[in-house]
C-alpha cells in the first residue's frame, strides 16, 4: 500500500484540508552533478580510452633540414574498458481501497509514483557518494583524512584553503586543467565560518558565507551543497537519520557534457527505456493480489573514467572527515 497503515492515520480524514499537508521531502540529490548522464542504446557495451602521447615531446625534435627525413612519431595508444547498465526498480502497491477512500489531495498513482522514484534515486545516491568517497577508488595522493586540529573546525591550527589547494595543484599536475567542481557537505558548509575564509570577505557587503562566496575565494567554478537526508534503520525499526553525504568533501573535473577525446571524473551509464527516455515508471493491475502495481526503473552503471592504469581516478581528490 502507499499509504503505510502502521502510520496510525487514515486515507480518508473528515473535512481534511486541502491547501496544506506535511511530508518529507529529499532534494538534496547531487549526484547527477559528479556523474553526467551517458545515455547509450545497449545495455553493455565498450569504450575507448585514449593514452596521453599527445603530451610527449619527440625525442629527435622536430626540426626538418631541406630534402631531409622527418622524425616520424608513434600513433596514440588505445584501451577498451566496459559498462553494464543492470536494471534498478522497486514498485508499490494500490489497491482499490485506498483508490475508493483517499479525499483530495491524496493520489495513490501520484504518491505512489512519487515515492517509488524517491527511494530509486536514493539507492543511486548512496552507490554514488559510497564511490567517490572511498579513497582506494583515487589514485595515490589523491586523498587525505583530516585530524585533529587539522580539521576545518578547529579554526585555530586548520588550513582549509591550503587543503583545497593541495587537491587543485594535484589533479592539475595529472589533467593540466583546473578542476571545476567542489562537493561541500551540508555538515562541512555550515562549519566553514573559518577565519581564513572570513578574512577574505570582511570588506564586502555580504558577510555571510555562501557557496558562491567560497566558489570564488577557492576559485572554483561550482560548488554544491549536498543534504539529503539518509534513514539507515531497517523497515520497522527505529528511526536512524543522519546526512547522507557525512563531512567528506570531493573536487573533481567534471565536464559540462560527456563526450569523445575530453577526460571526466565520472559517468553514469544509462541504457534508456524505450519509449520512456532514462527512466520507466509503469502500472499494471494484478488479478491474483487485486492491486494495481507500480514500478520505477532505471538501468544504469556508475563509472570513474579519468583513471590510471589501476582503475584509479586522477580527476578527482577527497577530503575525509573535514570537520570533526
Amino acid at each position: 500500500m502507499v499509504y503505510d497503515p502502521r502510520g496510525g492515520g487514515n486515507v480518508h480524514i473528515d473535512r481534511v484540508l486541502t491547501n496544506i499537508s506535511v511530508a518529507w521531502p529529499n532534494n538534496g540529490f547531487v549526484g547527477e552533478a559528479l556523474f553526467k548522464p551517458v545515455p547509450v542504446t545497449k545495455q553493455t557495451d565498450k569504450y575507448y580510452v585514449f593514452g596521453r602521447e599527445a603530451w610527449q615531446v619527440h625525442p629527435g625534435g622536430d626540426l626538418r633540414a631541406p630534402g631531409g627525413h622527418t622524425n616520424e612519431i608513434t600513433g596514440l595508444s588505445l584501451s577498451l574498458d566496459t559498462y553494464f547498465a543492470q536494471e534498478h526498480a522497486l514498485m508499490v502497491p494500490v489497491t482499490p481501497e485506498e483508490m475508493e477512500n483517499a479525499d483530495a489531495p491524496l493520489d495513490p498513482f501520484r504518491d505512489g509514483t512519487e515515492l517509488v522514484t524517491a527511494k530509486l534515486l536514493l539507492v543511486r545516491e548512496l552507490a554514488q557518494m559510497t564511490m567517490v568517497t572511498t579513497t582506494a577508488n583515487y589514485a595515490a595522493g589523491h586523498s587525505t583524512t583530516l585530524a585533529g586540529g587539522d580539521q576545518w573546525n578547529v579554526y585555530a591550527t586548520s588550513d582549509p584553503i591550503d587543503d583545497f589547494r593541495v587537491a587543485f595543484r594535484t589533479i592539475h599536475s595529472k589533467l593540466f586543467l583546473e578542476p571545476n567542481l567542489a562537493g561541500i557537505p551540508y555538515q562541512v558548509m555550515t562549519q566553514l565560518d573559518h577565519p581564513d575564509f572570513i578574512e577574505r570577505i570582511k570588506y564586502s557587503e555580504r558577510g555571510v558565507l555562501t557557496s558562491e562566496i567560497i566558489a570564488s575565494i577557492l576559485g572554483v567554478a561550482n560548488v554544491i551543497v549536498p543534504g539529503v537526508g539518509y534513514n539507515s534503520a531497517v523497515a520497522g525499526q527505529a528511526e536512524s537519520l543522519g546526512y547522507l553525504w557525512g563531512k567528506d568533501v570531493v573536487i573533481a573535473y567534471v565536464p559540462e557534457r560527456a563526450g569523445m577525446r575530453i577526460p571526466a571524473f565520472a559517468y553514469e551509464y544509462v541504457w534508456r527505456y524505450p519509449g520512456a527516455g532514462l527512466q520507466a515508471a509503469e502500472r499494471w493491475w494484478d488479478q491474483n493480489r487485486r492491486c494495481w502495481l507500480i514500478r520505477v526503473s532505471r538501468r544504469y552503471d556508475l563509472k570513474m573514467v579519468a583513471v590510471d592504469s589501476s582503475a584509479d581516478s586522477l580527476a578527482g581528490y577527497v577530503i575525509k572527515a573535514a570537520v570533526a
